[in-house]
C-alpha cells in the first residue's frame, strides 16, 4: 500500500494556522492506522520530493491556492490520486458567486449578490434593502466578513474593499445551520449557535465561544429537505467524496444557501468531524474513510491500466 502524505499549511496567511492544525489533526489520527507523512508547505507548490508511485495525497491546505483549484491541478498534472474534490469543482466552489448561481439554476433558495467594485453606501444599501455583508468571493473560514449597519461601518471598511475580489449581500438572519457530506451523503444537520450572534473566524476556532446543536433541533421535514438540497448543490457543483455547506434558517422555516466547503477543517472544533461523530463515526474512522477515496481511485486508475495493457497485447497478438 501507497503511503499517505497530507499536506498542510501553504502560503495563505489568513487560514494557515487552521490548515497546520487540521494536518496535525488528522496525521496523529492516521499515524496509527498506516504508514503517513504531514508536510508544512510554506509556498503555493507541491513538495519536491513527493512520488505519485509511492503516495496518495491527504490535502488540507485551507483558502487561497489549497481550495481554488490550483493545488488540485497541480496533483492532477502529477497524476497523484488525491482525497477531495478535483480542481474543476475546487475553483467552483471557492467562488462563492459561481457555486450561488449553480444553485439558482436549481431552484434552491440564495440570496441575491452582487460583486462589489466600488458602490457607495446607498447604492448597496438600496441593493441590500437595509443592513448587508460584505465578504470575500475567494476566502473561506470567515476571513474577511463584515457586517454593515450604517454610514460609519461602510466608510470604516470601504478602502479595505476595493482591493481584491469582494460579493455583498443583504444580511440574512436566523438560525445558523450547516450539512456535512461524505460520500455525496448528508450527515445529521447541526445547528451552530454562537454566543454574540455572529459567527466570523473567532467563534469557529476558539473552543467555547460557540454552541453547536447535533443533531439540530429541527423538524423530520426540514431535516430532510435541508439534507436533500445540500447532496442536490454538492452534485450540481462536480465535488466528490466530502464537503459542507452552509444555510441561514429564516423565519418563514425557508432554508438559503451560504456557500460550499470542498475542504472543510480537520480541528477540535470543526463541524465535520462534529456531523459524522452523531451517526457514530469517530475521528480517526472519518480520517480513514476521507483518505480510502484517493486509495480507491488510485487502485481504479491500476485496474484501467492494466485492462488497457491486455487490450493492446491483445490487438497486437492478433496482428
Amino acid at each position: 500500500m501507497k503511503k499517505v502524505a497530507i499536506l498542510s499549511g501553504g502560503g495563505s496567511t489568513s487560514e494557515r494556522e487552521v490548515s497546520l492544525r487540521s494536518g496535525q489533526a488528522v496525521f496523529e489520527a492516521l499515524r496509527v492506522q498506516m504508514e503517513c507523512e504531514l508536510f508544512e508547505l510554506r509556498e503555493d507548490c507541491l513538495p519536491g520530493d513527493l512520488d505519485s508511485e509511492k503516495s496518495v495525497i491527504f490535502p488540507l491546505i485551507h483558502g487561497e491556492f489549497g481550495e481554488d483549484g490550483q493545488l488540485q491541478r497541480l496533483l492532477e498534472w502529477a497524476e497523484f490520486s488525491f482525497a477531495g474534490s478535483g480542481s474543476r469543482a475546487s475553483r467552483i466552489c471557492m467562488n462563492k458567486g459561481e457555486a450561488k448561481v449553480i444553485t439558482q439554476r436549481l431552484g434552491i433558495l440564495t440570496a441575491k449578490f452582487c460583486a462589489y467594485s466600488g458602490q457607495d453606501f446607498e447604492e448597496l444599501w438600496a441593493f441590500s434593502c437595509g443592513p448587508f455583508v460584505v465578504k470575500p468571493n475567494d476566502r473561506g473560514s470567515s476571513v474577511g466578513v463584515t457586517r454593515v449597519y450604517g454610514v460609519e461601518d461602510f466608510l470604516r471598511c470601504e478602502k479595505d474593499w476595493m482591493r481584491g475580489n469582494w460579493i455583498v449581500e443583504p444580511y440574512l438572519t436566523g438560525r445558523e445551520i450547516t450539512v456535512g457530506i461524505l460520500d455525496g451523503h448528508a450527515l445529521p444537520v447541526i445547528e451552530i449557535c454562537p454566543r454574540d450572534g455572529f459567527y466570523d473566524y473567532a467563534h469557529k476556532y476558539t473552543i467555547g465561544v460557540t454552541e453547536y446543536l447535533v443533531p439540530a433541533p429541527l423538524t423530520e421535514s426540514e431535516v430532510q429537505n435541508v439534507q436533500t438540497v445540500s447532496e442536490q448543490i454538492f452534485q450540481a457543483c462536480g465535488c466528490r467524496d466530502f464537503g459542507r455547506l452552509d444555510f441561514i434558517l429564516n423565519g418563514q422555516g425557508e432554508f438559503n444557501f451560504l456557500e460550499i466547503n470542498t475542504s472543510p477543517g480537520m480541528t477540535a472544533t470543526s463541524l465535520l468531524p462534529k456531523a459524522a461523530a452523531a451517526m457514530g463515526i469517530d475521528f480517526s474512522t472519518l480520517c480513514r474513510r476521507m483518505i480510502d477515496f484517493a486509495f480507491e481511485r488510485d487502485h481504479a486508475g491500476k485496474l484501467e491500466s492494466v485492462a488497457a495493457s491486455v487490450t493492446q497485447w491483445g490487438v497486437l497478438g492478433a496482428n
